[in-house]
């Protein structure tokens, strides 16, 4: 069994690295943890939390939430790490809550019970992490319910990470058949947006709606536009066509309208994706 003196000295070792921008002596702690039977170094690192600095603290509570969600699947350790008012500690709890709770209802509940009280905190980190948590909680088939209307206000979120994250997980809500009509508003005005990244997310979310029986036909025309864009970055283009040839087969309605749509720009088939999108489009009937 290791001493206290020895876990304050490998505590001693937990140092910040400016050079690599990471935590060293972290491992170490991680491998008594798991072999911790009697509980002695979870015990010892919950009453030193507290007195650490906030990156050492964040990195403490990471180990440690990943222990409880994990290895022994304890709610109750995972929101007393939680409640502390460290943003660093909140996103590292909530950076370990992707795993699948499995038949255990009370700790999945429990994680997007922690997801939701998460998503107007002031600290952009916490609340990317909140939506990145919605995301994975709602793969694995937990109700999410309560997440979909605060998701359609953060898409309107002052920090773009948080943008991108809340339109993936409207893309997955999408996909697990909740109505996420009321965000086809949000999602059409960020493919607009001038970071493209926030454009790719956006784009994607809608392709993923128009697969799930939502109609977006209200952002065609942001779509097509995308289509249009002057950047070579592909990606954005290739989910902004993936939603225009879905909404496409729908009806002849929709084809029109993206047809419309599309004589108001001019595309650049020299581009990969556009030329296969309008190869694809020349196939619909």
């Amino acid at each position: 069994m290791t001493s206290s003196a020895e876990l304050e000295r490998l505590l001693s070792l937990v140092q910040f690295d400016p050079t690599s921008n990471s935590t060293t002596g972290v491992e170490a702690f991680q491998d008594l943890l798991d072999g911790d039977e009697q509980t002695k170094t979870v015990r010892f690192l919950v009453r030193k939390l507290p007195t650490l600095d906030s990156r050492r603290a964040g990195n403490m509570a990471f180990i440690l939430a990943n222990y409880y969600s994990r290895v022994t699947r304890d709610l109750d350790g995972i929101r007393q790490l939680f409640v502390m008012e460290d943003p660093r500690i909140k996103r590292s709890v909530l950076g370990t809550l992707s795993g699948n709770p499995g038949s255990n209802l009370a700790l999945g509940a429990g994680i997007v019970d922690m997801a939701l009280q998460s998503m107007h905190h002031p600290d952009p980190g916490v609340r990317e992490q909140a939506c990145w948590v919605i995301q994975n909680q709602a793969a694995w088939k937990m109700d999410v319910t309560a997440a979909v209307e605060p998701l359609q206000s953060l898409l309107n979120d002052d920090n773009l990470a948080v943008r991108r994250q809340a339109a993936y997980a409207i893309a997955i809500l999408a996909k697990g058949k909740y109505d996420m009509s009321a965000h086809i508003d949000g999602l059409r005005q960020n493919v607009r947006h001038a970071d493209i990244y926030v454009k790719e997310a956006a784009a994607g979310a809608l392709w993923k709606l128009s697969s799930s029986r939502h109609d977006i036909s209200a952002a065609v025309q942001e779509l097509v536009q995308l289509l249009a864009d002057k950047d070579d970055y592909d990606l954005h283009a290739k989910n902004a066509a993936g939603a225009l040839i879905h909404h496409a087969k729908k009806s002849e309605t929709n084809l029109k309208q993206v047809r419309q749509a599309l004589k108001k720009v001019r595309l650049n088939s020299t581009r990969k994706e556009i030329a296969r999108f309008v190869d694809q489009l020349a196939k619909v009937t």
